[in-house]
């Protein structure tokens, strides 16, 4: 049976928090895991707790820069300045996943699925040996996506080469539950009753960072789990076909509506993008409750 992602993220922050290893990579002490797997229910995939609550205005940000397939971080710095840590001196990072995924990855495993239901094939790769180079600040950290239908549900492995709780796994996994979704309404021409399965994120090194030590242990004392939310896409943003990438009216709209919402942020700066102007936007093409 399959955890709801406030359950799944508690297990693995308890988890991290009672035996991790502490470490220091790039000199910043972490607590860290190698090798965990997490079994997420597709249609929650995010973490909203009492003692942190979720950042909507960012993933509505992330959601349209992805969609936009923008390496730039001038659109995403509107969100959150922490892409400019990691961006090249002119501004470009690696890490956008609509750049590397909306296009022959997610074709060919569409495509694969829909030649045969069993196949091993719906593979997608991520990371790729033109992010091996010396400096390089944004190292991508998903390694692949395997789609595979089995029992008449569409599940998904993603497999981390290494994954920060907080601000990693957090937005990763509405990112990739959406991707799964996404997958889903495309199958169902072909498979009219498929249901979505499970959603296995997997990692190699997941972590904490000390700054969030804190707020970690604050979950794990938590006597009763946090509800999370349900996200689910109601109709698909894109598609893909003979290698091309096509934004499809709702995707349109939302970034439209999302780029609305920055304009009214750079004209009058106090206005800030919070959940209560974005979540709105998000409920127009989400089941979100």
């Amino acid at each position: 049976m399959n955890n709801t992602m406030n359950q799944e993220f508690k297990n693995i922050v308890t988890k991290i928090h009672q035996t991790g290893d502490l470490r220091s990579p790039r000199g910043l002490q972490v607590k860290e895991l190698t090798t965990e797997t997490l079994k997420i229910d597709p249609r929650t995939p995010i973490p909203d707790f009492t003692v942190k609550p979720f950042n909507w205005s960012y993933l509505l940000g992330e959601f349209a820069w992805y969609l936009q397939r923008d390496t730039h971080i001038d659109f995403i710095s509107n969100f959150s300045k922490f892409w400019r840590n990691i961006a090249t001196p002119e501004g470009y990072i690696n890490s956008n996943y609509g750049a590397i995924l909306f296009d022959k990855q997610l074709e060919w495993a569409k495509d694969s699925l829909i030649a045969d239901e069993f196949t091993r094939q719906a593979i997608c790769f991520v990371n790729s040996p033109r992010y091996q180079y010396a400096g390089n600040r944004d190292f991508v950290c998903t390694m692949y996506i395997n789609f595979w239908i089995r029992d008449n549900q569409l599940n998904m492995k993603v497999q981390m080469r290494s994954n920060d709780v907080f601000y990693g796994l957090s937005y990763d996994a509405p990112f990739f539950a959406f991707v799964q979704q996404t997958m889903w309404h495309w199958l169902k021409d072909k498979y009219s009753s498929l249901e979505l399965g499970t959603y296995y994120h997997c990692a190699d090194n997941i972590h904490i960072y000390e700054k969030h030590f804190d707020v970690a242990n604050k979950i794990v004392q938590q006597q009763e789990v946090d509800p999370s939310p349900t996200f689910l896409l109601k109709e698909p943003f894109f598609n893909v076909k003979d290698e091309n990438y096509i934004l499809l009216p709702t995707g349109q709209k939302f970034i439209e509506d999302v780029n609305n919402l920055v304009r009214e942020n750079i004209e009058n700066p106090e206005h800030k993008m919070l959940t209560k102007t974005t979540k709105p936007i998000l409920q127009k093409y989400f089941l979100i409750k």
